[in-house]
């Protein structure tokens, strides 16, 4: 299975992804924190995309590199820094095989690519070649919203987190895993802290900062689905998914309650941490 490209969601991926004010600058901060970065510090983020975490790294002149797949995802970034003081780095390439000399970074980001991927570890061991030999960091991160917290009754959730774990069980009464078509591991997987280890890293979770996202509705969330908006989608039979989206608008209209009221969402910001010596 080959790593999946967004090339397809360009157009849309920051009206469907993006944090609402102030976040992607308190993810920045934590991150800074983390890792005692500089502005002399080296940034390479994989899978940098539009610059959801980028942009505002740019603002603050660090140096900033990216790699990514989509020439589309680049070009929406690279509209966004047109202008500013000091623009990133790019390049349209495989995180399999990292166009950057040994020991070009001092911090590498990744942020909900390590999923995505068509061979997880080669990823780590291409991080590693490219990090710096001593004090160099590898962080591996994603948004962890509501809808992951199972110990929360359904009832207690705001409609749109419900519509989302709704949607998680319905696949799964229809067979399904929800993540059809990506060929990696979570970065919270055992696995990557084992191979991470192995690499000579220390390994440590770390619980950053929160975010928020715009409000949206059960029935956006819903909309974003049928859409295929999301890539654990976009691999799914027709049939299949057209199954799914039957039972979540029979739930929209029969158990949902305030299926078109806006609600703002919040999550956590949650990171797998290696450092090398």
């Amino acid at each position: 299975m080959q790593s999946v490209s967004f090339e397809r969601a360009a157009a849309f991926y920051d009206a469907t992804r993006g944090y609402a004010p102030g976040s992607a600058e308190r993810i920045r901060d934590a991150i800074v924190a983390q890792t005692g970065a500089t502005v002399q510090t080296r940034f390479l983020e994989l899978g940098i995309g539009t610059g959801r975490i980028a942009l505002p790294f740019l603002a603050a002149g660090f140096s900033y590199a990216g790699v990514d797949l989509s020439q589309a995802m680049l070009d929406v970034l690279l509209g966004k820094a047109s202008g500013w003081p000091r623009r990133p780095l790019l390049a349209r390439g495989d995180v399999l095989q990292l166009p950057f000399s040994d020991g070009s970074f001092d911090v590498i980001l990744a942020v909900h690519v390590l999923h995505l991927v068509a061979d997880w570890r080669a990823t780590l061991r291409e991080a590693r070649r490219v990090l710096r030999p001593q004090g160099g960091h590898l962080l591996l991160a994603g948004d962890i919203g509501d809808d992951e917290r199972e110990e929360v009754a359904l009832a207690s959730l705001p409609p749109p987190v419900q519509a989302q774990r709704v949607w998680k069980a319905t696949l799964k009464e229809l067979g399904l895993t929800g993540h059809e078509g990506q060929p990696g591991v979570n970065a919270r997987d055992p696995l990557v802290r084992v191979a991470l280890e192995d690499l000579g890293a220390t390994v440590e979770a770390l619980d950053m900062t929160e975010y928020a996202r715009p409000a949206r509705s059960a029935r956006d969330v819903v909309e974003g689905y049928r859409q295929r908006i999301y890539s654990a989608d976009w691999a799914r039979p027709e049939e299949l998914h057209h199954a799914a989206l039957a039972r979540m608008e029979h739930w929209l209209n029969a158990g949902c309650p305030e299926p078109e009221r806006p609600y703002p969402r919040s999550g956590r910001f949650r990171a797998v941490l290696a450092t090398w010596g």
